[in-house]
């Protein structure tokens, strides 16, 4: 097989005061998968600026990231990008989400998404697996990843099976059949990135939800690359 091209569907950018300290989510992305397979090629379409694939086979499959604004918000780049996620669907078209990502698809493929009861989940958050991803070797039992987030996945689309999830986040991980794979947590985030982002938002979220992500993300250690593995096994299974 050939060098995988997994395209990555940019839908934010990281705030310009912090990408001089953490660099923007193309560094993030191309940072995490250089470290676990340098092989992998990357491509990136800005679907904000309207900016996608010539043809859905452009790429061997695709990753669509997190962003600061919400699926149900009312921008026109959100809708037509559900529109695609139904297109990659529908041709079974390996397709990833990552926290907005994993949203957004629940949401287009008959899902529910909606500003979580529980309010803000910050920093690692560990997990109860329900089931495995069937394309990956010697899952572990046990990961933690780090969070940054206030909208959940209330309802899983009908197709789907829960694979992950824990008290805050009952529907943290899903899979469709085997071409979708979709995670709440942040595997291409950095603990320090995580940190900066949440002391921006210090004022918002009040002392002790801050002392509490801060605390997290300094004493313990996501498995960014041990899930960032997944990824690349749950590629290289459609791909074969």
């Amino acid at each position: 097989m050939t060098n995988l091209t997994i395209g990555i569907l940019l839908t934010d950018h990281v705030i310009p005061e912090l990408i001089v300290k953490h660099g923007d989510q193309t560094d993030f992305y191309n940072n995490i998968f250089s470290q676990v397979d340098p092989s992998i090629q990357l491509k990136f379409y800005d679907v904000i600026l309207d900016d996608y694939p010539n043809h859905i086979d452009e790429c061997d499959g695709y990753l669509i990231t997190g962003s600061k604004l919400s699926v149900y918000d009312s921008e026109e780049w959100i809708r037509k990008l559900e529109v695609y996620v139904q297109t990659l669907d529908l041709h079974k078209k390996s397709l990833l989400g990552v926290c907005f990502g994993h949203q957004l698809i629940a949401r287009a493929l008959g899902g529910a998404v909606e500003k979580a009861d529980v309010g803000w989940t910050l920093g690692v958050q560990n997990y109860k697996f329900t089931d495995v991803f069937p394309w990956v070797e010697n899952q572990n039992s046990e990961v933690s990843l780090i969070h940054s987030h206030q909208d959940q996945v209330t309802s899983l689309p009908s197709r789907a099976s829960l694979v992950a999830g824990n008290k805050k986040v009952p529907n943290a991980m899903f899979k469709i059949e085997d071409h979708v794979m979709c995670i709440q947590g942040h595997p291409e985030f950095t603990p320090e990135y995580a940190l900066s982002v949440a002391t921006k938002r210090k004022e918002i979220l009040g002392k002790e939800l801050y002392d509490e992500a801060r605390h997290s993300l300094t004493s313990k250690k996501p498995d960014n690359k041990e899930v960032v593995a997944w990824w690349i096994d749950f590629f290289k299974h459609n791909n074969q």
